[in-house]
């Protein structure tokens, strides 16, 4: 076997391993002979079947199979053996096609390969970049107790439509001359939350409204073109939204209105059922805590998100385009074509560059993700995951006796491995360059992540 490779330049390289009947003959014949040992042919004795029967039978499919593991392993161990970093998996070229298989022949199979590229890592403290941080003010405070009034108020009947009133409607589909459509849409509770209209005339002309009175509403308008919610509100199919009137009859049945609770013990054990607050001080303390805790988690992500983009941008990682598109369409056809991969490989790419990035980080600064690394993300992702959902009582034991049986699977153990390498290239990015601190109001920090995810989808798309 001889194995040789040819640079066409940094990225890409073509590597031509030929072989002959050495390579792939023993193959051959132990293949035969295992086909010989389970053959079941009649007037033949279970696998005593003559060997010439056998090659007659499998010869070719056995040929074909030994050329390809012997041509598969002098690819793959020359790879090894010169510690190529490759991108993708090599493609076999087309001038490798085999015309006639001959148990005796040389063969010459060609294979490209897409190298990953050589850079030196750019970062340092001149790097700046800005963390914000949401002032939690007493407005804020008493918002949210406001809200938690709400939750845990009492409907009443209202005779007048106010500005945060549930309205419970009928509504009857009409024709463009405002007449009732036989067999139209009608249903006789719609209901309808003040607060979500978004067009100022129709909830102008709701507002001050008394039960028994009629509106004629654009439908698309009241629900903000919500195919979603108009397809929930009038209890049809969402595909059949697209094609009924936009003209609606709306006629006010009832009025509810959600009353404030009061502010004390009971409201207090509501919300937070163990009894640890006790005054509208203690409240206060209790969800200025989870309000930091919130905004500071998102203020992380939008820093670390803010932080990674910026950074793999600027060491201007060059790939092996034309290659890694062949490949994804050679390898990837239920997803990618010619027509298609032109459009969809900007998200590969975009992969391949920050995974690139990732390596050269904590190659850079001597780091490895260890196994206990690993357990951690794991950990803390379980947390998060039963906390997203109010389930907040969790001891460690309790986690690790999920983690671990979660941790032999295949799919969730890759998932792990990737959230413990982005933990340490944070740590070590963070250590390099020089962040600013900012405070900002929550309006101001929901605008900066409003404008970060529109400036990253753009991006993407």
């Amino acid at each position: 076997m001889n194995v040789t490779i040819e640079k066409k330049d940094a990225l890409n390289a073509t590597i031509a391993v030929n072989i002959s009947s050495a390579d792939y003959a023993p193959e051959i014949d132990q293949k035969l002979k295992a086909y010989q040992k389970k053959s079941n042919i009649p007037g033949f004795r279970p696998g005593a079947a003559p060997k010439s029967m056998i090659e007659k039978m499998f010869g070719t499919s056995v040929l074909l199979e030994a050329v390809n593991a012997a041509a598969s392993k002098g690819l793959f161990d020359y790879i090894d053996s010169e510690k190529l970093n490759i991108l993708g998996q090599p493609v076999l070229t087309d001038d490798s096609k085999i015309d006639e298989l001959n148990k005796t022949a040389d063969y010459t199979f060609k294979f490209d390969i897409g190298l990953a590229p050589q850079f030196d890592l750019n970062v340092s403290d001149k790097d700046t970049f800005t963390r914000y941080e949401v002032t939690i003010d007493d407005a804020m405070l008493m918002d949210e107790i406001e809200r938690m009034q709400r939750r845990f108020g009492t409907l009443t009947d209202e005779e007048v439509v106010g500005d945060n009133d549930i309205v419970y409607t009928k509504m009857s589909e009409l024709d463009e001359n405002g007449n009732a459509i036989e067999g139209g849409v009608n249903n006789d509770s719609v209901p309808v939350l003040i607060s979500s209209i978004k067009n100022d005339a129709i909830k102008n002309e709701l507002m001050g409204a008394s039960k028994g009175k009629e509106v004629d509403v654009n439908v698309f308008d009241l629900f903000d073109n919500n195919e979603t919610e108009i397809s929930h509100a009038l209890n049809i199919n969402k595909l059949t939204v697209a094609d009924i009137s936009k003209n609606f009859k709306l006629v006010i049945n009832e009025i509810k209105r959600n009353g404030l609770a009061e502010i004390n013990k009971d409201l207090f054990d509501k919300a937070y059922s163990d009894g640890s607050v006790n005054t509208i001080e203690e409240l206060k303390d209790r969800i200025k805590t989870e309000l930091q805790a919130y905004f500071g988690g998102q203020a992380d992500h939008l820093f670390e998100h803010e932080l990674t983009d910026s950074l793999v941008a600027k060491q201007n990682i060059q790939l092996p385009d034309a290659f890694l598109k062949r490949w994804l369409i050679d390898r990837h056809a239920d997803k990618f074509n010619t027509e298609n991969v032109d459009q969809n490989y900007e998200n590969e790419a975009q992969y391949l560059r920050n995974h690139l990035f990732e390596e050269k980080v904590l190659s850079s600064a001597g780091v490895k993700v260890e196994e206990a690394d690993i357990k951690a993300a794991a950990m803390n992702y379980t947390r998060g995951m039963f906390g997203a959902y109010g389930n907040t009582g969790f001891n460690d034991e309790m986690l690790e006796s999920i983690v671990g049986p979660s941790l032999a699977k295949e799919d969730y153990r890759s998932k792990m491995i990737n959230l413990a390498v982005s933990q340490k290239v944070r740590e070590v990015l963070k250590s390099k360059v020089s962040v600013n601190t900012q405070q900002v109001t929550s309006e101001e920090f929901f605008k900066i992540v409003a404008e970060h995810n529109e400036k990253h989808h753009a991006h993407n798309h």
